[in-house]
């Protein structure tokens, strides 16, 4: 490997796919590219849809699949939580990277993902994080070519930049040949309407089971939204996302409802 400035960094990579996922493998490939240091500590099973969850309830189990790679019995938040406070409590990650997430997470689905949900555990503790997402269609892709290209890019212009605190990056990269892409462009967060649908079966034996469906309907979103610009114009897109939800608009309106005992 070639000495460069970023060679001393330490990566810790997660995901929501599991730790056997193609997507983590390219990331694991694409980390060794820029530093010796890489960790992969995950969740042993998918964890997709689990956002910002953390275990409360039940134990945490840390098995050691290999040097540096280890898989954990919990959610992909747990996974940065027990890195930190375990694992490599010696010494913390400078980066982590979460992902190559089996999908896009884009526009109203990042408060969903857990891939992002790992990237916003990092950011809580103070640490630059990466969600990293591959938008497809068709079958998950077994290769990240364009991952594999962009994505150390990326990286090297994103750890030279000053983070705010509680701040996280959200990386989606189109669907297409590496030819294709036009760029890589900052997108806004996009809107897309959701609804859930609960669909009630019965098993083998006669008991209700639930199932939860989600479909969306896209909105006439603007062109620099990440939305528009990975699914429709082959941009790879970067976003700025922020682990606090305060909503700073309607403060003043409530503190006007609340300034009287009426």
């Amino acid at each position: 490997m070639v000495k460069t400035p970023l060679s001393g960094l330490r990566i810790l990579i997660t995901n929501d796919d599991s730790i056997n996922s193609c997507g983590i493998k390219a990331l694991e490939r694409i980390a060794n590219s820029i530093t010796p240091d890489v960790w992969v500590i995950a969740p042993e099973v998918g964890q997709s849809g689990k956002g910002f969850s953390i275990t409360f309830d039940s134990i945490l189990r840390i098995n050691e699949l290999s040097p540096r790679r280890f898989s954990v019995s919990g959610t992909p938040a747990d996974s940065v939580f027990t890195a930190l406070g375990q694992i490599l409590s010696d010494k913390k990650p400078d980066l982590v990277l979460s992902g190559i997430n089996n999908g896009s997470n884009l526009a109203d689905f990042v408060g969903v993902s857990g891939t992002v949900g790992a990237a916003f555990a990092a950011a809580s503790q103070n640490i630059k994080a990466i969600a990293v997402s591959q938008h497809f269609t068709r079958d998950c892709p077994l290769k990240f070519p364009l991952a594999e290209h962009f994505l150390p890019i990326i990286i090297k212009k994103l750890m030279s930049f000053t983070w705010p605190e509680n701040v996280c990056m959200n990386v989606n990269l189109p669907e297409v040949p590496i030819g294709e892409v036009k760029g890589i462009r900052v997108a806004k967060q996009g809107k897309i309407d959701v609804s859930w649908h609960v669909h009630k079966r019965n098993d083998p034996v006669e008991s209700p089971y639930y199932w939860l469906h989600a479909t969306y309907k896209r909105r006439d979103n603007e062109e620099d939204t990440d939305v528009v610009l990975v699914e429709k114009e082959n941009y790879i897109t970067v976003t700025p996302l922020q682990s606090r939800h305060e909503f700073p608009d309607c403060i003043g309106k409530l503190e006007e409802l609340f300034s009287s005992n009426g």
